[in-house]
This record gives structure tokens, C-alpha cells and sequence, in this order.
């Protein structure tokens, strides 16, 4: 599942080896890269058609004339990415991009995450909170314009003010008085920027989903797994005001009329046939060096797993005990579990030693030619050494720093951590604020005490945090821990050990504190009293947590990191200057990118070799009516055994998921993955379990995209839930 990862990296397990291996000798080259739409031409158009492309650069951006990034939306600012397939704003996404939505419109009687959804017509439709879907107008090249500015500059600090207000100014003006949301991105670690220009629509609405046995079919289980089984999608439809333009939710919206949407293809993909990805991929490190790689190796992703896999057990007992409480927390856990099992992968293949032979022979190279010249010497001979010691001293505030941030996966902790805003008022060497002054905190923490309460279970997160709390006791030694946590077991005098003062503390909140009780949070935010907040237990405590992470962990990791940007930023150009020949790709940034490559099998390991597709007879071979990830509703089971496939079938079976060779990360959930022609043949949905380094070392010979069959989504959306409203509205094309 690919959904972007917003947490802060079991290979032995499945007897997977990490010996890489390598790609057939007939195969297509592999084609690593996330490109940039608007020089496609320049760079990439000779290469892309060597490869199958039937159609221009130009077809795939242009900013004279419709083109195909004009029917790519991006999800919440990054967070998936979805395509328009009709004249009418019809959007698929993934099942897990509209799992949030899905499970808000649930409800215990009514439980649509469960059983699947499908509006027969449009008043049907279900409209969402806070749910947005961005398409780029265009992308403007202003690094000259920046770097210009600030090259007799010398202080660092006067610089990034500099190129800071510049960027500002630049996206304010594109922003034409906020008709467009527009930005200045850094590139290349902060070497180039470019002006990105959106349209932002908020009417968005649920259209349809499959039953989550289909849509999150294989569950954790399978996730980041190949063969895999999954119909991982879903259906929203963008609205517009009735002149066309983005408008707040109104009965009177009328459907979006888009410049482009992508024709929908029953021809079916076959074996090294052309792929290619749009999307809007999050995040990736691949220019990092081997000393970035050893910290997350050894200090970030060891506790970042250690909490989630701590907060994921305490959920699943209670989600899995109460239905109202699973349907509260799905979304979230579905997130953590991502996540999780992601981190995990990375984990174990760094262990193994993935990635760090590319690396470090790079960084001999550099360092190599760097110290051949006087000049270079200067200027990048110690760049390398400077790169470990920002780390060494990262590794100086470990593990307590990774478990303080980890910390905040409580949504107890991180909401009560918008308490926090009264900080400056309550300590006694601080001035008087007046009551329009407490009044604006108040009025500013609304949102997230309702957010909270509204889609929390206390019960649950309390216990998390006990949970948290005593992980972060356990593993961070005395004189590294926060006196927040100390003073907690301390205080408690009868307490028989940490666990049962922690315990004891939690479970005093409700009657002590007005950050968790419901009723005098209301109270306390209508009329708020410094008095009452200074003798609140769990505000002093994050009070006194947070101080912590702003005296002793704050100063280091701010030196280490902002100076680890510059010497990440100066490597980066050192390595282009290097390999003046060589075509850089930026590492992802939520920006849109193009990646292309071939439909291919590949072979993870000794004696084995997987297919390119995956059929129906996988889901009944893995069907379990016993195992929750693994149930195929009746419907379905009953369809399959007629063999009822229609038009959606080949060589008399109904293929569901497909793999290629593009190179895509998170945020490119729901990507539309695209044939010769620019037809529409899957959605991408997740990367394959030997791509889990893939976002800091690609692997061409491994690195797979697993894809939903689009011929199955059209199955399941027109004989299993006889939408055909829905079909009747695309374009369909068979050859």
C-alpha cells in the first residue's frame, strides 16, 4: 500500500535472500527515474518511445493544449494520486486513498467500509469534510532567478531569508489574489526551484467502493507482497460551482468538466508491452550517502518500529473487540500498519546490507576526484567526513530522540499538545495576557479538540499511551530520560513499579485534567482560566515533556540537521559537477512526475520466478473464510464459479493485478498506469517487498509496481455491483 507515509524504515522472516538479482538478458532496459513533466522532450521523448511510447512529449504535459497531466489529480496536498476517466469529473483513486472517507461515511448499521458502495446515480453521491483534489496548471523553472539573487550573499542565514522571501513572492504572484494555489519547491536538496501553479477543487465526492474483502483484499498480510490479489480501488467525482470554477460544497455544483480524461482500455497488457506512471510520488532520499543510511539503520527506523508495533497491538485488541470502535480507528491503523511493515522491509535489507556497496563506491569516487584538484579540495575534500560527524552527533541524542518523536504516534499526546500554545502565559516569569488574548489560544484549539473527540476512542488511546510511555522508560537510560516521565513514577509512592504509576497516572486524567475529559474541555475552551491549566496534571506533564525535547534534545538535533541540509545541498552539487554527462532526476517532493518502463516479471531470488500477472484462481486459492484479510464475499466466490467475466476477461480468465518496472514511492497510490497509446490499464497501488529500499537505493533488477488490472475494477464495479452508470460514462477502447 502506497499511501503516502507520514510516520516519522521480514525479510529473514519469509526466507527472502538480498542477493539482487539480474534481469534477463532479452528484458527492456529498465528505466529508473521520477521525471519531471515539463522537460520530457529534452530528456526523456527518444527514450520513452524506444520503449513503446505512441504518443509525444508534448501529449503527456503542455500548457498550449490539453494534455494527460490535465487528468491527474493529486489527493489532500500529496497524500495519493488519482485520474479523471470521464467528461464528467469521474476520479479512480485506491481503495486505502478513500479509506478514510469510506469509513467516515460508516456506521455500524450502515457500514459501507464493509459491504462496499456504489451511487446508481449521482444525487446518491456522498459528499466529504476536508477532502481536496489538486491538478497542476503548470510548472515554471526559477532557480536562476533565485540563485542570481543570492549569489554575492555570503551568510547563510542572509540567504535562506533571502530565497525564502523570494519564493514567497514568486507563488504570491502566481497565486493571482488566490485563484490558484501556487509554490516554490526546492529541488536537488535545495540547489534549484520551481514554481508550481494548482487548481484546487473541495467538492469532492464519494461515488463508490468496493467491500474492503475486495478492496483491502490480503489485508497486512499481503501488503507490499507479490503475487498479490487486491482490488485496490475506489471512486469520488469532482465538483465545481456553476461557472465551472472550484467552489465550497453547494447543492447547486455541477459535475467537472475536465480538459483531459484518460481513456479506459480493455486490450489487456502483455509482457515487456510499454508502462508508464503519472502520480505524485512524496518522498525519496536517493542521493544520501552510506553514513544517512547507517543512522536510519541503527537509530530511527529500530525505535520508529518499535513504537508502532506497540500502539498497533493495543488497537487491534480493542478494534477487534467493539465495531464502533473499529470503524473509528480503521483508518488510522490501517496507516500505522503501512507504515509499519514498511519500515520493517527497509529495515532488515539495510541490515542485510542493501544499498551500501552503490553508495559507498560513489562516495570513493567523489571523494577521489574531489581531492584531484585544488579547488575541489577546498571546497568538497572534507564534505563527506562533516556528512558522518552531523550524524555521530544525531547518534549522540539516541535513542531518547526517535522515541520522543515516535511519541507523538498518541493521538492523545499530539492533541494535547495544542495545550501547549498557553505555555507562554503560564510560566511565572511570563507577562499577564489579556482575555482576547486566552480567548484566541481557546478558539485556535477548537478544531482539534472536536477533530478529537469526535474521531478518538479514550479508552484506547489511553492506553497506547500508557503503553508508550512505559517503551519510551524501558528503552531510553535514566540519565537520558525525560524528568517528565521520572517525576511520574516518583511521585507515585504506593505505586509497586514504573508500569502501575504510569498506569495510575493515565487513568487519573479523565477525573484531573480538562484536556481529556469532554465535557470541561467545552468548558475550559469557552472561557479559558491560566489558573485551572497550571493545575492540570497532563498539561504540566506535556508541558514539561515538550520542554524537554526543547532543552536537551532541540539544540543538537537543530545544529546536526540544518547543517546536515547544507552539507546534503553541497553534495548534491558536487556529484552533478562530477558526472557532467549524466541526467539527474530529483528526488520526490509531492510534485508530478512521470516514470515509464515495461510490464515484466522478475525473480527475487535463487530459483524463484514470478509472473507478471496475477488471476481470480489466486483469491480462491487464498480464500479463508476463518482469516479476516483473506474472506471474498459470496457474490463474488459465486460470479467466479460461473465464470461470469464478460468482456473483461482473457484467454477465460479475469486477470486482477499486474507488475512493471517504474520506479515509484508513496503518494503514487492511485497513479493511472498507462499503455502505448494513453490508455488507462491499471491503477498503481504498492511496491513489491524487495523495492522496500527503493526510496534510498533503486534496484532495477527488483523494484516492481504493483498494479490493479483495470479490466478488474471494471468487473468488479459492473457485474458485482451493477453500477453500470458508472461504465456507460468512460471511454472504453479495445484495441
Amino acid at each position: 500500500m502506497l499511501k503516502k507515509i507520514t510516520a516519522f524504515c521480514l525479510v529473514s522472516l519469509f526466507g527472502i535472500g538480498l542477493s539482487f538479482a539480474t534481469p534477463p538478458a532479452d528484458a527492456p532496459a529498465p528505466d529508473e527515474g521520477m521525471w519531471l513533466p515539463l522537460y520530457l522532450k529534452k530528456l526523456n521523448e527518444r527514450d520513452m518511445k524506444a520503449d513503446g511510447a505512441h504518443f509525444s512529449a508534448d501529449d503527456v504535459y503542455s500548457v498550449n493544449h490539453s494534455s494527460f497531466k490535465d487528468a491527474v489529480v493529486c489527493l489532500n496536498g500529496g497524500q495519493c494520486t488519482g485520474e479523471i476517466v470521464s467528461a464528467d469529473g469521474l476520479v479512480l483513486t485506491n481503495h486505502h486513498c478513500g479509506y478514510d472517507n469510506i469509513a467516515e461515511h460508516s456506521t455500524v448499521e450502515n457500514n459501507i467500509l464493509k459491504n462496499g458502495f456504489f451511487a446508481k446515480s449521482r444525487s446518491e453521491e456522498l459528499v466529504n469534510k476536508e477532502f481536496t483534489m489538486q491538478i497542476l496548471v503548470f510548472m515554471e523553472d526559477e532557480t536562476s532567478l533565485i540563485n542570481n539573487a543570492v549569489k554575492d550573499i555570503t551568510s547563510d542565514d542572509l540567504k535562506r531569508v533571502k530565497i525564502r522571501g523570494m519564493r514567497d513572492s514568486i507563488a504570491k504572484a502566481a497565486s493571482q489574489d488566490n485563484k490558484y494555489k501556487a509554490e516554490v519547491k526546492g529541488f536537488f536538496a535545495g540547489n534549484d526551484y520551481y514554481l508550481v501553479v494548482y487548481q484546487v477543487f473541495t467538492d469532492v465526492r464519494l461515488v463508490g467502493a468496493p467491500p474492503a474483502a475486495i478492496g483491502k483484499f490480503g489485508g497486512d498480510v499481503d501488503n507490499w507482497m507479490w503475487p498479490r490479489h487486491t482490488g485496490d480501488f475506489s471512486m469520488f467525482r469532482i465538483y465545481t460551482g456553476p461557472d465551472g470554477n472550484p467552489a465550497p460544497y453547494s447543492p447547486n455544483n455541477i459535475p467537472y468538466k475536465p480538459k483531459y480524461f484518460f481513456p479506459v482500455s480493455l486490450k489487456g497488457e502483455k509482457q515487456n508491452d510499454f508502462a508508464m506512471v503519472m502520480g505524485f510520488p512524496g518522498s525519496t532520499s536517493r542521493y544520501v550517502t552510506s553514513f544517512d543510511l547507517e543512522f536510519n539503520r541503527d537509530c530511527n527506523n529500530p525505535a520508529s518500529i518499535d513504537v508502532l508495533e506497540t500502539e498497533m497491538s493495543i488497537m487491534k485488541k480493542d478494534m477487534d473487540a467493539n465495531e464502533a470502535v473499529k470503524l473509528k480507528l480503521a483508518a488510522n491503523y490501517a496507516s500505522l500498519a503501512n507504515t509499519e511493515k514498511y519500515l520493517v522491509g527497509q529495515e532488515l535489507m539495510l541490515k542485510h546490507g542493501a544499498g551500501f556497496d552503490a553508495k559507498r563506491k560513489e562516495e570513493k569516487e567523489f571523494q577521489d576526484w574531489a581531492v584531484s584538484d585544488k579547488d575541489r579540495k577546498d571546497k568538497y575534500g572534507n564534505l563527506l567526513n562533516d556528512i558522518k560527524e552531523n550524524n555521530d552527533k544525531l547518534r549522540s541524542i539516541e535513542p531518547q530522540l526517535s522515541y520522543f518523536f515516535g511519541m507523538f504516534n498518541s493521538r492523545l499526546l499530539s492533541y494535547g499538545f495544542s495545550f501547549y500554545a498557553f505555555n507562554k502565559y503560564t510560566d511565572d516569569n511570563k507577562s499577564k495576557p489579556t482575555r482576547a488574548e486566552l480567548d484566541t489560544i481557546a478558539k485556535g484549539i477548537v478544531p482539534a479538540a472536536e477533530d478529537y473527540f469526535k474521531d478518538s476512542s479514550l479508552a484506547t488511546d489511553k492506553k497506547v499511551l500508557k503503553a508508550l510511555l512505559l517503551d519510551l522508560y524501558n528503552n531510553v537510560p535514566e540519565e537520558k530520560r525525560p524528568a517528565a516521565i521520572t517525576n511520574i513514577i516518583k511521585n507515585d509512592k504506593k505505586a509497586p513499579n514504573a508500569e502501575s504509576a504510569i498506569n495510575n497516572f493515565i487513568d487519573d486524567l479523565e477525573k484531573k485534567s480538562v484536556i481529556v475529559d469532554q465535557k470541561k474541555n467545552k468548558e475550559f475552551l469557552e472561557n479559558p482560566k491560566l489558573k485551572k491549566l497550571k493545575k492540570d496534571p497532563y498539561y504540566n506533564f506535556m508541558c514539561d515533556f515538550v520542554q524537554y525535547y526543547f532543552m536537551l534534545l532541540k539544540p543538537v538535533y537543530d545544529n546536526a540537521s540544518q547543517d546536515l541540509s547544507k552539507k546534503h545541498k553541497l553534495y548534491m552539487q558536487g556529484l552533478r559537477e562530477m558526472q557532467p554527462n549524466k541526467t539527474f532526476y530529483p528526488d520526490a517532493n509531492s510534485t508530478l512526475r512521470v516514470t515509464y518502463g515495461n510490464v515484466l516479471p522478475y525473480h527475487p531470488r535463487d530459483a524463484v520466478a514470478y509472473k507478471y500477472y496475477t488471476t481470480y484462481e489466486g483469491i480462491l486459492e487464498k480464500s479463508n473464510p476463518k482469516d479476516p484479510e483473506f474472506i471474498v464475499p459470496q457474490h463474488e466466490l459465486d460470479l467466479f464459479a460461473k465464470k461470469d467475466f464478460g468482456r473483461y476477461a482473457q484467454n477465460d480468465t479475469l486477470r486482477i493485478n499486474f507488475i512493471a518496472n517504474t520506479d515509484i514511492t508513496g503518494g503514487n497510490s492511485g497513479s493511472p498506469v498507462l499503455d502505448a497509446d494513453g490508455n488507462l490499464i491499471g491503477l498503481a497501488f504498492d511496491g513489491d517487498w524487495e523495492s522496500m529500499i527503493g526510496d534510498l537505493s533503486f534496484n532495477p533488477a527488483t523494484n516492481r509496481t504493483i498494479c490493479v488490472d483495470i479490466r478488474y475494477v471494471l468487473w468488479v464495479i459492473d457485474k458485482y455491483a451493477g453500477a453500470t452508470n458508472l461504465i456507460n460514462e468512460m471511454k472504453i477502447v479495445t484495441n
